[in-house]
């Protein structure tokens, strides 16, 4: 069911900005703004879900373990200098 929401005082240059994201999506204003507001709103619902944030973290851990080491030092003489001390 479709409900209809006004938006008041919108600031004119948003307002313009809207109007031309619209034209270069061939849509009017009303569905460039549903378009976006729905995009923002599965991107939200998505962020809240561990197991997918889990899934990413693990994804990019993969393709990191693909590349080549450079750097032949352990990570201590990475991080410390000949001191011990934080470089």
């Amino acid at each position: 069911m479709s409900e209809v929401m006004t938006i008041k005082q919108m600031p004119a240059e948003l307002k313009k900005y809207w109007a031309l994201e619209a034209k270069k999506h061939d849509r009017s204003m009303n569905k460039e703004v549903l378009r976006v507001l729905e995009e923002e709103r599965a991107r939200r619902e998505a962020a809240k879900s561990p197991a997918k944030d889990m899934d990413s973290i693990m994804a990019a851990a993969r393709r990191l373990q693909s590349f080549a080491v450079v750097d032949q030092r352990p990570i201590e003489a990475v991080l410390y200098d000949d001191e011990g001390m934080p470089k």
